[in-house]
């Protein structure tokens, strides 16, 4: 790779009008648990890396296009895969994931153009989507986060305008272009060509015989696909059933199939104001919103989604908050409800926010964080309001991050995959209050403290208390005493070096109460966790 990047850079600097530019990053991180299974005698510990590029050609400042691969992507130091016969003797390392897989050593991850337009500005192919603080939409670039790392970032088939309304209309008109910060935008993204999973919509049983034939009880005549009067064992089927993709090579029509692809339509309005005049003062201000609508027409999907952001900082006073909500109506979530004539159908009202005020300078600040998921006490009924935050939106390093990951990870499996929280903010609403300060010039001390409550316990993932039970919500049983699922303690050392050598040690404790049934998923049952973490890394 670097050597097609200076085949590049030679190539491009016979063309002054070109310019070649490289970011991106390597970081490693290991990371060491105490008493976080049940039986761990000793500290858990491992490291992992990863080594970003991002390339960027640039014509003229007109013309730009970008691509993104991550190489060794959060894979496990050391050989994970018996290369050597005899581990003693190992040299060389192996590409294994942190789920214990191999991963592909070079993962081309985005690829994009942009062009500068004389109405605006136009992105097209693979590109980052980021929105706000990060909730829905994350990009996972770069090190943001006051605790923790990012892993994965969101990434979309898309073309996108943008332009700025107010600049356009003075230009046509004739008139002086004043620099209003003021930006309209509309994309389109294509999510899903095909799913693979077939999805039918109802089931197919070929009965305690094995075939039902027309006439008999149980025939079905929208199951006899083939139409030769009965329903035998390949016509049997559940409302989705799972292909291999090895299918598609006898297929060559199926990208022709429209009803199963799902279509994302995004539009944005955002004020965007830098170093403006605020009540006598200078103040940095943005407010927007940004509005989807997703749709497929296979499962009678119609979501549309609204997510408000707004930042201030003026006086050195910081407000920063980003509140969304997902409604509307599918059968695409495979959880099925209690209905006999409709079980797949649901009704979907999700709801998420975070907000941060404070009192912020360059070297210090002290900030008050709160947040919420939304949560799903029944996700077998036809009304849905669970989701997970983005998980590189990091809060904490230990409730969310590790209990609560594990904790999904068990309890949700097969087509309830999609419920995991894969490490962000699950059903819960949580406080984090966070005290940063700089010192010798280049580092850097934070503490936070955390402390989070259940949204609707469903008696799987969280555990149901008679507090509960008096505020309607229907549980198997009741069996939890507290009321929080737990608190933690987080802090950190923090330096840049050389403006590029970045170096951290963060470490957490934290105390899980019993609203975690931590025996039934391997976690250790006291309830009380640690961690410490480090990183080095050297971004360009």
């Amino acid at each position: 790779m670097l050597g097609i990047l200076s085949v590049l850079s030679s190539a491009f600097a016979l063309e002054d009008d070109y310019t070649l530019s490289l970011e991106g990053y390597y970081r490693m991180r290991s990371y060491s648990y105490r008493n976080l299974y049940i039986d761990q005698e000793e500290p858990g510990k491992f490291v992992s890396q990863r080594l970003r590029i991002q390339p960027q050609i640039n014509y003229k400042d007109k013309a730009k296009f970008f691509f993104m691969t991550d190489i060794m992507d959060d894979v496990v130091w050391g050989d994970n895969q018996s290369l050597a016969s005899t581990a003693l003797f190992a040299e060389d390392p192996s590409f294994t994931g942190e789920n214990g897989q191999q991963s592909a050593s070079f993962q081309l991850k985005r690829a994009w153009m942009e062009v500068d337009l004389a109405v605006g500005s136009l992105r097209v192919g693979r590109q980052p989507s980021h929105w706000g603080m990060g909730l829905l939409a994350n990009s996972g670039d770069g090190f943001d986060d006051a605790f923790g790392e990012n892993h994965s970032g969101a990434n979309f088939d898309r073309i996108l305008f943008a332009t700025k309304p107010i600049a356009v209309a003075q230009t046509i008109m004739g008139k002086a272009v004043s620099d209003i910060p003021l930006y309209f935008g509309y994309a389109f993204d294509r999510l899903v060509e095909d799913p693979l999973n077939q999805y039918y919509g109802y089931t197919c049983d070929n009965g305690p015989t094995g075939v039902i034939y027309e006439g008999e009880e149980g025939f079905d005549p929208v199951c006899d696909v083939n139409g030769d009067g009965k329903i035998d064992s390949t016509e049997v089927h559940g409302y989705t059933e799972t292909r291999e993709d090895d299918v598609r090579a006898d297929q060559l029509d199926w990208t022709f199939d429209n009803d199963d692809d799902v279509n994302e339509h995004v539009f944005l309005t955002i004020y965007r104001g830098q170093n403006i005049d605020l009540a006598g003062s200078k103040a940095d201000l943005t407010v927007g919103l940004y509005g989807i609508n997703r749709n497929q027409a296979e499962t009678d999907s119609k979501v549309w989604i609204v997510d408000g952001y707004v930042y201030l900082l003026w006086k050195n006073l910081y407000l920063e908050s980003e509140v969304l909500n997902i409604k509307g109506e599918s059968r695409a979530v495979p959880l099925l409800s209690d209905s006999e004539t409709d079980p797949l159908y649901k009704d979907v009202n999700i709801w998420g926010y975070a907000a941060k005020a404070g009192y912020k300078t360059k070297d210090f600040y002290a900030l008050f964080e709160t947040g919420y998921a939304g949560g799903d006490n029944d996700v077998t009924d036809d009304y849905f309001t669970a989701r997970a935050i983005h998980r590189d939106y990091n809060v904490g390093l230990l409730i969310y991050d590790e209990i609560l990951r594990v904790t999904t990870y068990r309890g949700w499996q097969g087509s309830a995959a999609a419920l995991r929280s894969n490490g962000g903010v699950y059903n819960s609403r949580y406080i984090f209050p966070v005290v940063r300060t700089s010192f010798m010039g280049n580092w850097e001390a934070l503490v936070g403290y955390l402390k989070v409550w259940p949204d609707k316990p469903d008696g799987a993932i969280i555990q149901c208390s008679e507090a509960d039970k008096e505020k309607g919500i229907e549980c198997a049983t009741y069996e939890a005493t507290a009321n929080e699922i737990g608190w933690e303690v987080d802090a950190a050392i923090k330096a840049r070096l050389y403006n590029h050598v970045l170096f951290s040690v963060e470490g957490a404790y934290a105390q899980v109460t019993d609203r975690i049934k931590l025996d039934s998923v391997g976690l250790n049952t006291e309830g009380s966790f640690f961690t410490v973490q480090t990183r080095f890394a050297y971004e360009f």
